[in-house]
């Protein structure tokens, strides 16, 4: 039996894994450079800061422009130097060069063109080494503290990952409908994820099936919610500049696509915790039938609900927090500030997502308690 076990585990891994590598070539293959012949994007190192004719603004942010010496790291160029400009604007290029940094430069050369008949300007910082050493820290941490438990964890972060960039993100812009295509992958990642750090256990399948009714959950609250507000992706202000890029199948669709994305995760924690809950209850009371495990897992449910939803609502009004403080300076009347469109944006996202949270907490109850106790009962019959 244990050899089975492990047999199905290693299998799992190695379907998985394989999965993996198919989305990163899939979406991979479909990212056709923009920009044009000759523009590319490329990594570039600070070698000189030639002139910088820069200061600091009233607001403390630094405007005014660079003439930079850069050292090409990729490319058909390659460890060539150039020069390029830099340009620092207060809200959306604040990119201060100093000699040694790792710079993202957009860099134009015609095909056929002499090697200085070329344009290049400071694009951003190279955030990409940072990143790469923040997520391995993470994932290490995750290791140090729980073992094993950590290291699945992060195979099922990283499967997430995959899916969402290498395959959700492609299908959608490939004219895939978003809706049905969110709601399908979320069942999948949810699956996958628990399987991996669970294993093959009842108490895994318990957590799926009440993420599953969870979202949903969701799906009805968002459709009866927005048609309530009368708000539609459409009110988001990035759909303007999906449609004015040429984008316009599912666009409506999005909003709703996000909010679930967004709160996928706490759907899922709460659907482990009691389903975890109702399976130790059973093991801690061999003698509890079907309704003392519902009342005692809606008990301690009743907690976890009370303290997710809590940080649910107050994590999409954080997001929200500058715009809120914006309305504030402006002295905006509470009439006005309430009907906004924006404001209706994120009281749809909260609650739409709280209250599947909420119905999903009675719903792994309900299922753990009647797979738990149903086991019990078969066992004593058997005696």
């Amino acid at each position: 039996m244990g050899n089975l076990k492990l047999d199905k585990n290693i299998i799992f891994y190695v379907v998985v894994t394989v999965s993996m590598i198919i989305m990163i070539w899939f979406g991979s293959s479909r990212n056709v450079p923009t920009g044009g012949e000759g523009v590319s994007f490329l990594p570039a190192r600070v070698i000189e800061v030639v002139e910088d004719r820069t200061s600091l603004n009233e607001a403390g942010a630094r405007v005014g422009t660079q003439y930079l010496r850069l050292r090409l790291l990729s490319g058909e160029r390659r460890g060539d130097i150039i020069e390029a400009r830099n340009m620092l604007f207060p809200i959306e290029h604040a990119v201060y060069a100093q000699a040694g940094q790792r710079l993202i430069v957009f860099f134009e050369q015609l095909p056929g063109a002499a090697d200085d008949d070329y344009f290049a300007h400071v694009q951003s910082y190279d955030r990409t080494p940072a990143i790469y050493v923040i997520i391995t820290l993470f994932f290490a941490l995750l290791a140090a503290v729980f073992g094993k438990t950590g290291i699945k964890a992060a195979f099922g972060l990283v499967f997430t990952f995959v899916v969402i960039i290498f395959l959700l993100l492609p299908l959608i812009v490939s004219g895939w409908p978003p809706a049905v295509l969110t709601v399908l992958l979320s069942l999948c990642i949810i699956m996958v994820s628990l399987i991996a750090i669970m294993g093959f256990e009842k108490k895994t399948y318990v957590s799926i099936a009440g993420a599953g009714i969870g979202i949903a959950c969701y799906c009805v609250f968002y459709w009866v919610m927005s048609a309530a507000l009368r708000i539609t992706g459409f009110n988001v202000q990035e759909a303007d500049m999906l449609i004015v890029a040429g984008f316009n199948i599912g666009v409506s669709e999005l909003l709703f696509c996000s909010i679930l994305i967004a709160s996928l995760g706490a759907l899922v924690d709460v659907a482990v915790s009691l389903a975890s809950v109702t399976a130790e209850l059973s093991v801690t009371n061999k003698n509890a039938g079907f309704r003392e495990l519902f009342a005692s897992g809606m008990k301690i449910g009743r907690d976890i609900i009370g303290s997710s939803s809590n940080t649910l609502i107050l994590a999409f009004t954080g997001s929200f927090f500058i715009m809120l403080i914006l309305f504030n300076i402006n002295n905006f009347q509470y009439i006005v500030l309430i009907n906004r469109v924006d404001i209706g944006i994120e009281i749809l996202r909260a609650i739409s997502a709280s209250a599947a949270m909420v119905l999903c907490a009675p719903a792994t109850v309900l299922i753990g308690a009647h797979v738990f106790a149903a086991k019990k009962n078969v066992r004593h019959r058997r005696q």
